[in-house]
């Protein structure tokens, strides 16, 4: 093969590989708008239901009884969000890197491990640690109804005292800019996780609770831990594309680059025939 037959087969490698990279660009573009959406939405209804829960414990004169906000113990269950693909930069493995070390703080008979992400269930199987539950196909399409299957399982498990903590390792998008794995408490729920919400302004007569204001907690708490539930899907779901975004614009940045030195190459290299051709014409005219 001439080197202008190598450059050109070079060169058409490259740019269908452009056309993929830039695709997956696009494609991971408008997920991630569209996952920041909903997140902005549940975060509306999310503090809302944050200042309420603040409202009726401030009005509460006696502990509350929620089963949710019981006392720490050791039975903890670290839930893991990850990705079920790769080709999105360190995104994956700077969150599977702290899940494993937050598991570490847990002695192995006391923790349990749920995935959510193929790519999770596949780096703990790979380390010798089967998750004990996993999620398949969550994290492609988060949803509230995946987040209430989810959350209604750990509060049933929390609720029978099969574990005592739960912690959540999810990656946040801070800023639409920088990625940042955070582990953070999701159970049990304590006075303090909502002290930090809007306060809502008391009525002139006060406000009256039906059934009663524990069970308005009650339920309240509940929605709460949905929406933290939700909002970490959304996050994550965000994060990867935001990732994989960020790496497929690198890769095509890359082609455009290798293809400008291929075009310098194959003119390099056309020109070289060209002259060949024109030293092999003026010899055989000289004979």
């Amino acid at each position: 093969m001439s080197a202008l037959q190598e450059i050109r087969h070079h060169r058409k490698v490259v740019e269908d590989t452009r056309k993929i990279t830039r695709a997956m660009y696009l494609i991971a573009s408008a997920k991630m708008k569209r996952a920041m959406r909903m997140h902005d939405q549940n975060e509306l209804s999310f503090e809302r239901t944050r200042s309420n829960i603040r409202f009726i414990l401030e009005s509460m004169h006696t502990p509350t009884s929620n089963p949710f906000f019981r006392p720490h113990g050791e039975n903890t269950v670290y839930l893991v969000i990850a990705g079920d693909k790769g080709l999105c930069g360190g995104y994956n493995h700077e969150a599977l890197r702290l899940a494993e070390s937050t598991m570490d703080r847990t002695a192995p008979d006391k923790r349990s491990l749920f995935t959510i992400g193929h790519m999770a269930a596949e780096y703990f199987i790979r380390k010798g640690q089967h998750p004990d539950a996993h999620y398949q196909h969550v994290i492609q399409d988060p949803t509230l109804r995946s987040a209430r299957e989810i959350t209604n399982e750990l509060c049933f498990m929390f609720s029978r005292k099969m574990l005592d903590n739960v912690y959540v390792v999810y990656t946040q998008l801070r800023g639409g800019a920088s990625l940042e794995p955070s582990a953070r408490r999701l159970l049990p729920v304590f006075r303090e996780d909502f002290m930090d919400a809007a306060p809502i302004e008391t009525p002139v007569h006060g406000l009256a609770y039906h059934p009663s204001r524990y069970e308005a907690l009650d339920m309240m708490v509940k929605h709460y831990l949905i929406g933290w539930v939700y909002s970490a899907l959304v996050q994550a779901f965000a994060s990867e594309h935001f990732a994989r975004m960020s790496a497929m614009y690198a890769a095509t940045r890359n082609a455009d680059e290798m293809l400008s030195r291929l075009n310098i190459q194959w003119g390099h290299a056309r020109q070289a025939a060209i002259t060949l051709e024109l030293e092999e014409i003026v010899a055989g005219a000289g004979v």
